[in-house]
């Protein structure tokens, strides 16, 4: 047995004693029949280690899989099953998005210390972060150190279902409990193609949110909010389309995968809860103006975005924002001006309702000075 081998089996959750009904695959070193849960099943599996240049990227992990379909365009390849390791890695570090570099100092002192989770065939599950910072390390450093070139896994059954795949990829980029959680644009693309899939094979619209929720921990709500952003970001893809060329469409699509958040800010404020628009001719005037704005490079942050959902009520605003060469800068300072004084009356209007509401006694508990400042304070008002 290899001295990284004992070290992994002595940190290995309880094993089971005898072996399981299918075999251990031969790439896998010092194996030890065990077992794993995710989510709410317990699946079997072989702890033990292998080396990082056998194990094959899986290219559709939905953490990466933005990044490669990016790649795939800068490169120009028919497809991204094109695309080479080295490849996808060097991208992946240009762009900076996934900490590969902080995770491969890490490893590089201490080794990877949670198992990557690997099928049968050698195809990661989960576990690609770690897997491309061992890469990058074996690159840049001496590949005989075994903290990087040889990784503790878990081997799963040759057979295992794909329910059972759905399980692990909860557990691991879904669920509270684990740190590195999918970012949410790439989590709604996930649970929106689950939910397609479960439609497909159910027939029955609540029976697939149903099964989205019991595997990914989805609320219904949530993935219908999701579903509703998704298709919105599927307009502004067609709205910049009839105007731009193939390389702008590109760049929309691009957009949106990255600026989720802008678009779910936008829905949740102005389409969704107790003020949401009504209008539907509204609704898709809103919507137009957002992506012009945005095409306009004039919202570019959260706030910008929220404020815009408000603006876009006013009717003087809204009449500015629709001209050729408005801005959201004119029509938010019109907004202010309209929405100051009401929010001040608002909040007056709240402080005399919780005056009058006041008890005999609580009214009778305040100081002469503060009695004194009131009165002030509704002369000063009158003139």
């Amino acid at each position: 047995m290899t001295f990284h081998g004992f070290i992994f089996q002595k940190v290995s959750i309880m094993a089971k004693k005898s072996n399981h009904k299918w075999k251990p695959p031969k790439w896998l070193k010092d194996s030890v029949p065990s077992t794993a849960w995710f989510h709410d099943k317990e699946v079997d599996v072989y702890e033990g280690t292998t080396k990082v240049k056998g194990i094959r990227l899986w290219r559709e992990n939905y953490r990466t899989i933005l990044d490669l379909d990016q790649l795939q365009e800068i490169l120009g390849k028919g497809s991204t099953s094109e695309l080479t390791d080295d490849e996808i890695i060097e991208h992946v570090l240009r762009e900076g998005q996934h900490k590969i570099p902080d995770l491969a100092k890490s490893i590089k002192m201490n080794g990877v210390r949670v198992p990557l989770v690997l099928s049968h065939s050698k195809d990661l599950l989960d576990g690609n972060r770690r897997f491309l910072a061992c890469k990058h390390l074996l690159r840049k450093e001496d590949e005989t150190d075994p903290k990087f070139t040889i990784v503790p896994v878990k081997c799963v059954d040759p057979k295992i279902s794909d329910e059972t795949k759905l399980k692990i990829i909860a557990e691991m980029n879904f669920l509270d409990p684990h740190k590195e959680k999918w970012p949410r644009d790439v989590r709604a693309k996930f649970a929106i193609q689950e939910f397609n899939t479960a439609l497909k094979k159910l027939k029955n619209k609540d029976k697939a949110y149903d099964y989205v929720n019991y595997y990914l921990d989805v609320k219904p709500s949530v993935l219908k909010g999701w579903q509703s952003v998704s298709k919105m970001i599927d307009e502004y893809i067609k709205y910049v389309g009839r105007e731009e060329d193939k390389k702008a469409r590109q760049k929309a699509e691009r957009f949106g995968r990255a600026k989720f958040h802008f678009f779910e800010e936008f829905h949740n404020k102005a389409l969704i809860g107790r003020n949401a628009m009504q209008d539907s001719v509204l609704i898709v005037q809103s919507k137009k103006l957002l992506f012009k704005y945005i095409l306009k490079q004039q919202l570019l942050s959260t706030t910008s975005i929220r404020d815009f959902a408000s603006i876009v009520r006013y009717a003087p605003a809204k009449k500015h924002l629709e001209k050729a060469n408005g801005t959201f800068t004119t029509a938010k300072a019109m907004y202010d001006d309209y929405a100051g004084p009401r929010k001040a009356s608002q909040k007056i209007l709240r402080f005399c309702q919780w005056l009058e509401n006041l008890s005999r006694a609580e009214k009778e508990s305040f100081s002469k000075v503060l009695k004194t400042r009131l009165h002030r304070a509704v002369l000063n008002f009158k003139k």
